[in-house]
């Protein structure tokens, strides 16, 4: 390894395969250094699936290792910068569907007031 450099990797899930790059950037870049590094930003606009009018990474999330990163992050040895794709759905909504599912193919009605209480009122 080249004394000063870190090696990261950078995956855009926005594409079946995701995309995956390995690069080398200088110790101390930040998220938004090694994104205009990797020259990514031309691969995700010559894709066709950003809106006209936007910077061809707006409207991405960026993540380091699945936790939401700013531009301004510090990279370390082995990071992996993820490019995500925008939410379809609030994760409220989506786990609250996801409830209501399990209830479904179980059979349980929720809030029925004729289920016998399994503690008694004064407890």
């Amino acid at each position: 390894m080249a004394e000063g450099t870190l090696p990261i990797e950078l995956v855009w899930i926005g594409v079946e395969p995701p995309l995956r790059l390995t690069l080398r950037v200088p110790a101390g870049t930040t998220v938004a250094q090694a994104l205009a590094l990797s020259g990514i930003a031309a691969t995700v606009a010559a894709s066709g699936r950003v809106p006209a009018g936007e910077g061809p990474l707006d409207g991405l999330g960026v993540a380091v290792h699945g936790r939401a990163a700013g531009p301004h992050d510090r990279l370390h040895e082995h990071d992996r910068i993820e490019l995500l794709p925008p939410l379809t759905v609030d994760p409220k909504v989506a786990r609250q569907r996801r409830a209501d599912h399990r209830r479904r193919l179980a059979g349980e009605r929720r809030w029925t007031p004729d289920r016998e209480r399994t503690v008694p009122r004064g407890a």
